[in-house]
């Protein structure tokens, strides 16, 4: 009956840290029904020419709206837009492959994901930059409905987990004063570039 016992005890932990592996999303693990939609043509959301097979993640504003949608919804309630498989834009001169709207509902902004396997060409001191941190950017904006390339409607307040805005979390990072001067380079580098009308189509370089 004691080493019953025993390996009860032993085993409580083990059953509960199983429990909670597998599962990081802070708002719960059950399967995501947001409704989202794939294009069908060529066509501009966000302020943002995508191509055909595109898919459009949206904020649900209905019960009924979940999973896969035979019709667009409202484009201000687009959440995601995720380039098809091997396939990106050229979004500020780096090819990006899925632009994410911030989780945090009181900060306006948006990620960009670049296309890891697609090669770039570092024409100017914003990509240059962007290279140097070698991350995904993270960007505030004032108009919440404009995901274009439009340095008039953007700040960059971070890139990756490394570069990220001075704020009470990090006030004490060794590396932060560093930070600081990276964001106000890329900020300024940002500032001297058109904003983007185009967005070209590239694909990945087959293996």
């Amino acid at each position: 009956m004691t080493q019953i016992f025993k390996l009860s005890a032993l085993s409580l932990p083990i059953l509960l840290l199983t429990g909670c592996i597998g599962c990081y999303n802070p708002t719960g693990c059950n399967r995501d029904t947001s409704p989202y939609f794939y294009t069908t043509q060529t066509t501009q959301v966000k302020g943002v020419m995508v191509p055909v097979g595109t898919k459009l993640v949206y904020k649900s504003q209905k019960s009924k709206e979940k999973n896969e949608q035979v019709n667009p919804l409202k484009e201000e309630n687009i959440t995601s837009i995720k380039l098809p498989k091997d396939t990106a834009i050229l979004w500020g001169g780096m090819p990006a492959n899925d632009l994410l709207q911030f989780a945090n509902s009181e900060m306006q902004g948006f990620t960009v994901y670049r296309a890891q396997e697609v090669p770039v060409v570092y024409s100017n001191q914003f990509l240059k930059l962007w290279k140097e941190c070698d991350s995904d950017l993270n960007i505030s904006i004032k108009n919440k409905n404009d995901w274009s390339f439009n340095p008039s409607n953007m700040k960059i307040i971070g890139c990756g987990i490394n570069y990220q805005e001075r704020a009470s979390y990090n006030t004490n990072n060794p590396r932060q004063v560093k930070v600081d001067i990276f964001l106000i380079n890329i900020n300024k580098a940002l500032q001297e570039l058109p904003q983007q009308k185009e967005y070209p189509v590239i694909h990945s370089p087959k293996n």
